[in-house]
């Protein structure tokens, strides 16, 4: 019997070792499985295909685009005005916020929680967010910001290469947006420049600041990164029928502000 027992006990050790073992070599098959995919050759100045937001990257002590209360990151320098501003934007979202067909803006569709696709042609770089079907255009044929256009939601964006970094600039906001999803205000002031960088093959790490001297007291930044992803958009189009749909089964049968929404002063 006692011979038996050892056995047993025998038997039960190399099996508790070989599958330490074998977890220990699946684990370190997967590390370098996800090394290797990383270390795929990749062209630097290629930022063709659809990326996806990776927000638990973002280093730690920076503003998050996503915090919609109960974190402890820090605000942005608000100037006075922008103090005020994101005080009553941050009023009108807590009160249920107003659905509309606006453009998002370029930052907060850069922070919405759903992918977007590059497609790089000879004089732009397309952008495509999934989320309200938004297009932008960041212009790479040497022009200026032009003298006549009209500020617009999206702004207007022209890019260049410095070494392996891609710097894009962006003015002519109308003010009309938000900058995240916590309402933090910009005005026609707003110059945003962002600074990319493939660091590996399936990584996008792009470095905002926002210099507007209205909301702001200084410039400041948010580092956000994004993840290459296999798959096609599902873009999803504003449109008035379905906003109107929204508002009338959704907004209204919950008490909250719908279309017919007036401010109070």
């Amino acid at each position: 019997m006692r011979n038996y027992v050892v056995r047993s006990i025998a038997a039960l050790a190399a099996v508790l070792v070989f599958s330490t073992v074998t977890i220990a070599q699946a684990a370190q098959q997967s590390g370098e499985v996800k090394a290797d995919m990383n270390s795929r050759p990749f062209d630097a100045h290629d930022f063709s295909g659809v990326w996806n937001p990776a927000p638990r990257m973002q280093p730690k002590g920076e503003v998050h685009p996503l915090d919609l209360g109960g974190h402890p990151d820090p605000l942005p320098p608000f100037s006075p005005a922008g103090q005020a501003k994101y005080l009553a934007n941050k009023k009108f979202i807590d009160a249920g916020d107003v659905l509309d067909c606006d453009p998002f803006g370029t930052a907060k569709n850069f922070f919405t929680p759903r992918p977007f696709e590059n497609i790089q042609a000879r004089d732009r770089l397309l952008q495509h967010f999934e989320y309200y079907d938004n297009w932008r255009e960041i212009w790479t044929d040497g022009r200026d910001f032009p003298g006549d256009l009209e500020p617009d939601f999206m702004g207007f964006s022209i890019g260049k290469w410095e070494g392996d970094t891609f710097v894009v600039e962006s003015r002519l906001y109308n003010g009309k947006q938000f900058l995240t999803w916590q309402g933090f205000p910009l005005s026609e002031s707003m110059h945003q420049t962002e600074r990319w960088q493939r660091v590996d093959h399936d990584t996008l790490k792009i470095v905002f600041t926002f210099d507007d001297p209205k909301m702001y007291a200084k410039p400041w930044t948010i580092t956000y990164f994004y993840k290459l992803a296999d798959w096609k958009l599902d873009a999803h189009p504003c449109t008035i029928s379905e906003l109107k749909r929204y508002d009338d089964n959704i907004s209204h049968r919950d008490n909250l502000p719908g279309r017919d929404y007036k401010p109070q002063n």
